[in-house]
């Protein structure tokens, strides 16, 4: 069956989360006369991305994560600061990153009339939704799925479930996920029952992906080739 909707993570997929995070980093860092160098992000990501991940895996609430990972990475470099005040000022720098990854733009104006578009994240709320503003994003999309405000997280199952609810079950068997992350997008896609693109490394991609990309652009031709 030919695709009608395509669902769309956000984070290094439409924007590009890493430039914008870096931002938010040096400047909350730089209220506090504290540098903060590529080196560092390396360093702090460590921490971030594996915490993540034990989010995805239902091990740790989204709140604890946001302050956990400040804390671990304070120890690391001796900084004496209130983890709970920094994230918080972290949010709101990161709330204004609106860069976007190569191509989303075209990609975006491309699909836009031709199928329905969703963007199911984990990221923010506030975040997100700023950012999708920002940048453009957002006048494209037919509706957004943030983890946060629908109270489950991908790659649950029920998150997905919710999802169809909202815009109609029919869309289950004419739907593809697109996303770099295999962990929550690809096994996302696989627990819900709907074919999956990996937008990365294709050394990296493995059998949840159904597609793989390395431009966002070569996703008009699976879709129109469906």
């Amino acid at each position: 069956m030919p695709y009608k909707a395509v669902l769309i993570d956000i984070d290094n997929t439409l924007l590009d989360f890493r430039a914008s995070s870096f931002d938010a980093l040096v400047d909350s860092f730089g209220a506090f006369g504290i540098s903060f160098t590529e080196q560092d992000m390396c360093h702090y990501e460590v921490y971030n991305d594996a915490l993540w991940c034990a989010f995805e895996r239902g091990e740790m609430e989204r709140e604890v994560l946001f302050v956990r990972r400040f804390e671990l990475y304070f120890a690391e470099r001796g900084i004496d600061l209130d983890p709970v005040v920094f994230n918080e000022m972290y949010l709101r720098n990161l709330a204004r990153g609106a860069h976007l990854m190569p191509h989303a733009t075209e990609l975006l104006q491309w699909l836009h009339g031709r199928y329905k578009i969703f963007v199911v994240t984990n990221g923010d709320a506030y975040a997100q939704r700023s950012r999708m503003a920002l940048s453009g994003v957002g006048q494209y999309l037919d509706d957004a799925f943030i983890s946060e405000e629908i109270g489950c997280r991908k790659p649950e199952a029920v998150f997905f479930d919710k999802v169809f609810a909202a815009i109609g079950e029919e869309y289950r068997t004419c739907s593809l996920l697109v996303g770099d992350s295999l962990s929550s997008d690809m096994q996302g896609g696989r627990n819900a029952g709907i074919p999956t693109c990996f937008y990365g490394d294709p050394a990296k991609a493995d059998g949840r992906c159904d597609y793989v990309i390395t431009d966002l652009l070569q996703l008009k031709d699976i879709l129109e080739n469906s």
